[in-house]
């Protein structure tokens, strides 16, 4: 279980996708958040999980995000 909370800028950040992107998946139920203190906090790990669900998300995030770094995502 993850203990890692990003707000939804810095989800963004970490995985080149827009915070819009981001804010959206969260309305539509597709990514996970709680509210903190009125704002958005998303688990590390259900943002990993939401980013392999489609391929274009997989490709920013690989490519020019987060992922870059990262030998293969492991699960």
């Amino acid at each position: 279980m993850s203990n890692i909370k990003l707000s939804p800028s810095q989800a963004g950040k970490l995985f080149a996708i827009s915070e819009r992107s981001i804010r959206r998946g969260i309305k539509s139920k597709g990514l996970p958040a709680v509210v903190h203190q009125g704002r958005y906090k998303i688990d590390f790990q259900d943002l990993l999980l939401w980013s392999e669900q489609l391929p274009n998300r997989q490709t920013k995030r690989d490519e020019f995000g987060l992922g870059q770094f990262v030998e293969k995502w492991k699960f």
